[in-house]
């Protein structure tokens, strides 16, 4: 049951001509890759991904942010690295639709959580999960399923309608607290959560349009507060996941615990945790770059216009 079950019903919007054809698509390709062995279904996913997402707009946005963020790297490298995100995106994709299977075999998923983590997800007390779009990230709420550590999930809405409804049923097993929007209600709906023992899943690698400024690949890009901002007004602790694909259909999945900033100055802590949890996701993406999913909108015009502004700066105080 949702935990905010008792709240009034969002209002739906009529799904269009456009919607229902592609939800039509969705459900031939669900069921095409539901007709094959797992192992199989990623391989013919990730091998169309291959072939059709380079020629996407998205492949170029792919290949600008990672040039970059990680200038260092010749063209080879990139055209490498990025051959192999779009092999993973299209793994992911098939596993996907597959989470209940994959949660249902015990040997599918590993956990390598350090002593501080493993205790967090042992004990009663409810944590902010932190995670991003590296590797398979829709695994990762298995390892509190295993330890019977309820979540909620905070979560952008898919836009078709049609889909988002699949995509919500899909997960509902993993999120007993069911999957929350970034709305103006949001907040008073997480509040709740926690108080009634949830702890709280977010993916915190992308750009937050309202977020501060914090480093990310040296480039002080817009992160979300709202980790640290929940970290701080519960009092809770703070656990980066990731879950990394081992072999066909099995994985891996990290958890850290990160150091939070305390003092009297709340804002200046919630700035400076959110630059922490910001480096730890690039630690992890520079480890294995191939995995993240670079064709996102991280850095936009106002990243560099700060970043040109802070510089001209340090240069007036030189």
């Amino acid at each position: 049951m949702s935990i905010d079950d008792d709240a009034p019903a969002a209002d739906k919007l009529r799904p269009t001509a456009l919607n229902w054809l592609e939800y039509a698509g969705f459900r031939v390709v669900d069921r095409a890759l539901h007709a094959l062995p797992l192992p199989v279904a990623a391989s013919v996913s990730a091998f169309f991904w291959r072939l059709i997402a380079p020629k996407l707009h998205r492949h170029r946005r792919a290949m600008a942010n990672l040039h970059v963020a990680m200038p260092e790297l010749s063209a080879e490298d990139r055209a490498t690295i990025l051959a192999a995100m779009w092999d993973n995106l299209g793994r992911t994709s098939a596993e996907a639709l597959r989470l209940n299977e994959i949660a249902d075999d015990p040997s599918a998923v590993t956990l390598n959580f350090s002593d501080d983590a493993l205790a967090i997800l042992r004990g009663p007390q409810p944590a902010i999960f932190v995670s991003l779009h590296l590797g398979n990230w829709e695994v990762t709420p298995m390892a509190a399923e295993r330890f019977k550590k309820p979540l909620i999930g905070v979560y952008k809405k898919v836009v078709n309608p049609l889909v988002e409804a699949v995509v919500v049923k899909q997960r509902a097993r993993f999120y007993p607290g069911g999957l929350v929007s970034r709305a103006p209600d949001a907040v008073r709906t997480i509040t709740r959560a926690i108080k009634a023992g949830f702890s709280v899943a977010i993916m915190a690698d992308l750009r937050d349009t309202h977020g501060d400024f914090v480093p990310f690949f040296g480039i002080p890009s817009r992160s979300t507060p709202f980790p640290a901002m929940l970290a701080r007004l519960h009092h809770l602790p703070i656990v980066a996941v990731r879950a990394v694909r081992t072999s066909p259909g099995h994985f891996r999945i990290d958890g850290e615990t990160i150091a939070l900033a305390v003092s009297d100055h709340r804002k200046a802590d919630i700035i400076e945790n959110t630059g922490r949890i910001q480096a730890h996701l690039e630690r992890w993406i520079r480890e294995t770059p191939s995995l993240w999913m670079w064709g996102h909108r991280r850095w936009k015009a106002d990243a560099f216009a700060k970043m040109k502004s802070d510089a001209a700066g340090a240069d007036l105080k030189s």
